[in-house]
């Protein structure tokens, strides 16, 4: 539990609340709430991260948000695009791309992220590497269909709790 709590920034943050009245009641929330945004996706991205990290053979590398190597179409006049959460490398060769994203609510933006991974994971079938997509969170319970339809054409979807199967994806690579 306290090492949950000081991965997610719990604990930090009971550091910088002057009044946590205040603070559950919305006051400093409510001014601070674009800094918030995506937090539970960027503690869930670092959280796969050390995980994989410790999972993998220490022959693999981790780079995070690589720019030297993307799937995404560039932008016009830009010569590098999007990154990916995580490039997977052996040796110098990218073998595998890794998004992650945790989702509290429904809406559309799961679901258009679930159909651009649909594309992601033609793209990588092009560049012989493997793409993963880790997704997590409540949303997901009521949002079945477009998971579904995901896992019928991504090789790969996994949650934080079967992340462990990285070893047996890498093992064939």
């Amino acid at each position: 539990m306290v090492e949950f709590c000081n991965k997610t920034g719990i604990l930090s943050l009971f550091d910088e609340i002057k009044d946590l009245y205040d603070y559950l009641l919305g006051i400093e929330v409510g001014l601070d709430s674009n800094t918030r945004k995506n937090r539970s996706g960027k503690i869930f991205e670092k959280m796969c991260q050390e995980k994989i990290k410790r999972l993998i053979n220490p022959y693999f590398m981790v780079v995070n948000n690589d720019q030297n190597f993307s799937l995404y179409k560039p932008f016009s006049g830009n010569q590098k695009g999007k990154t990916h959460d995580f490039v997977v490398y052996k040796g110098n060769t990218p073998i595998l791309i890794v998004e992650c994203n945790f989702y509290n609510v429904g809406g559309s933006k799961p679901i258009s992220i679930a159909e651009s991974y649909i594309e992601l994971q033609k793209a990588a079938k092009e560049k012989n590497v493997i793409f993963l997509w880790i997704t997590d969170g409540p949303a997901w319970h009521k949002m079945k269909d477009p998971l579904l339809r995901a896992m019928k054409k991504i090789d790969y979807i996994v949650n934080y709790k079967m992340l462990s199967l990285i070893k047996k994806i890498l093992k064939n690579s």
